[in-house]
């Protein structure tokens, strides 16, 4: 079954969009952390009500298929689920640099409700089954700065003097700081080429206790990166192996995406030390060392990866077209990919 022309062009159009957006979220999430002991990881996310997907659906490992939203995106336009996977790349927020060293994954699902216009996307982004924490799946890198420098050892505050001293003493991971990426919020603004994701950073280290971040969920550090193709990046269509099947479904791919921001502003940190926020003399020595808050043009991420759309455009029924599609995928099963750019998109299918 061949899709009619506005919908090809609709669901490459928002794939653009989608994987764009994946690669401004991953981007702005991932490189604020930079490799950790295994007992700092994140925890699995839930399971999406479905076993893991195969063959060229292999990365959708945890979209929101079954979400009620989802079953009620009828247009045709905009039903699909987002994988990105990044792994280079680096940040600064105030006026600490972090390498990206750590692999991070994104998924979520994109909808438009029955009323959409073309070309006009109306609907959102749904997080996974487990909620906006599930979002991203990463693990806490270690930040280029101990925690003696972080604090401004030595100090003329007891309570900082305190966590000198012991960081001094015990050295190892007293004296090491990882950060975790968080999700703060629901990913919003889908736009052609960038969206808005709010993140927080965890700050990890025994002395700081269990809530030093950097951001919040109600002042989270808020992204909103460009997208563009690094050197050799390419952007590949691939259909699926049975379209009689599962008509009209596709897997969008962007290698080589880079996503930069340097807009963005960042916060002071907050609740770090054994008494969370009762020893605001920790925030402060941690602040004046990082040059935290930290304006619009002091900070900035730049981050590379692949990234994934799974997309339904039929006129109806696209969210279980693709969940039948994900449990019918097996493994080496593929079809053949074409090499689209952008601006080749409206020759290659034939409208204007």
């Amino acid at each position: 079954m061949q899709p009619s022309s506005r919908r090809i062009r609709r669901a490459l159009w928002l794939g653009g969009s989608a994987a764009a957006a994946v690669a401004l979220t991953v981007a702005g999430v991932t490189s604020s952390v930079a490799a950790a002991p295994a007992s700092l990881s994140s925890s699995t996310p839930t399971a999406p009500g479905y076993p893991p997907p195969k063959g060229i659906y292999a990365p959708f490992t945890n979209c929101p298929l079954k979400n009620p939203l989802m079953q009620e995106s009828l247009s045709g336009d905009a039903t699909g689920c987002i994988a990105g996977h990044a792994v280079q790349g680096s940040i600064k927020i105030g006026n600490i640099t972090t390498p990206v060293t750590q692999p991070v994954t994104l998924q979520l699902g994109v909808w438009d409700p029955p009323n959409a216009q073309p070309q006009q996307f109306q609907g959102g982004s749904l997080p996974p089954p487990a909620g906006t924490a599930a979002q991203l799946v990463t693990k806490p890198d270690l930040v280029l700065e101990s925690l003696t420098t972080a604090l401004g050892c030595p100090s003329s505050d007891p309570t900082v003097e305190s966590l000198c001293q012991q960081a001094q003493q015990q050295g190892g991971q007293f004296n090491q700081i990882f950060a975790l990426a968080q999700s703060a919020g629901n990913i919003t603004n889908f736009a052609l080429f960038s969206w808005t994701e709010p993140v927080k950073f965890k700050l990890i280290n025994p002395l700081l206790g269990n809530n030093c971040y950097i951001g919040t969920d109600n002042g989270p550090v808020v992204l909103t990166p460009q997208l563009s193709f690094g050197p050799g990046g390419q952007f590949l269509v691939e259909p699926d192996p049975n379209l009689t099947a599962h008509p009209n479904t596709v897997v969008l791919e962007l290698t080589g995406a880079l996503a930069t921001d340097n807009t963005f502003t960042a916060p002071g940190v907050t609740g770090c030390g054994p008494g969370g926020s009762a020893n605001i003399a920790v925030d402060e020595a941690i602040d004046t060392s990082a040059g935290l808050p930290a304006a619009s043009g002091t900070n900035s991420l730049t981050l590379g990866g692949n990234f994934f759309f799974a997309e339904n455009f039929n006129s109806s029924n696209q969210a279980n077209i693709l969940l039948n599609a994900f449990q019918a995928s097996t493994s080496g099963e593929h079809s053949v990919k074409r090499h689209i750019s952008f601006s080749d998109l409206p020759g290659h299918f034939g409208f204007k």
